[in-house]
């Protein structure tokens, strides 16, 4: 299976590339998710490919560059799947962030909130393969704290985190799912008091 993963130059991207052998966009490879043109050529690679996974995220969208991007990349590579007939497999990377709603602090809720944006996409998605409305089939992970160098790297690091090779498993069963067998999502949390031995 060939995989397209965005934001696959670090973290959960850079390893799932390197699991799957896949082929990673990103900003150091020239292609912003956050840019309409740029998204336009992602969705048209990923014609090319079996399985296209939705991985970058543009960041609150206080700032100024951020633009609920992820969810416009999202439609924008699911809409011309399904104006030809392809099939395959869109996996959109969500956060548990969207399992609570919290009053609103830039800090957090915009986070929350663009996250939200992307999992009401994706059922939507996952919804048409059920109604053969699309050939394809999407998967939202839903996923706490990630254990990757950037999350190890903020003051708000409890020392737990998701692994990498976890996250990668999740994505083995949505590929080894028959073809008649849509995933719709996947909710993974860690115990943040828990002590990783290994």
């Amino acid at each position: 299976m060939r995989f397209l993963i965005t934001g696959g130059n670090r973290g959960l991207g850079q390893h799932l590339c390197e699991r799957f052998d896949g082929t990673s966009v990103s900003r150091s490879s020239g292609l912003d998710i956050t840019q309409l043109p740029d998204q336009r050529r992602i969705a048209e690679m990923s014609l090319d490919h079996d399985v296209f996974v939705n991985n970058a995220f543009d960041g609150p969208f206080q700032e100024s560059w951020a633009d609920f991007a992820q969810t416009q990349l999202l439609w924008t590579v699911a809409d011309l799947w399904r104006h030809n007939n392809k099939k395959g497999i869109i996996i959109n990377m969500g956060s548990v962030g969207t399992e609570t709603v919290t009053a609103p602090d830039p800090a957090f809720e915009t986070y929350r909130v663009a996250k939200a944006a992307l999992k009401s996409h994706s059922l939507q998605w996952s919804r048409a393969f059920k109604e053969n409305r699309v050939l394809f089939r999407t998967t939202l992970l839903t996923l706490d704290r990630l254990d990757t160098e950037l999350s190890r790297s903020r003051a708000t690091w409890t020392g737990n985190g998701m692994a990498l090779d976890d996250v990668a498993d999740c994505v083995q069963l949505i590929l080894d799912a028959r073809d008649n067998t849509c995933i719709q999502e996947i909710v993974a949390w860690v115990n943040f008091d828990h002590k990783h031995n290994g």
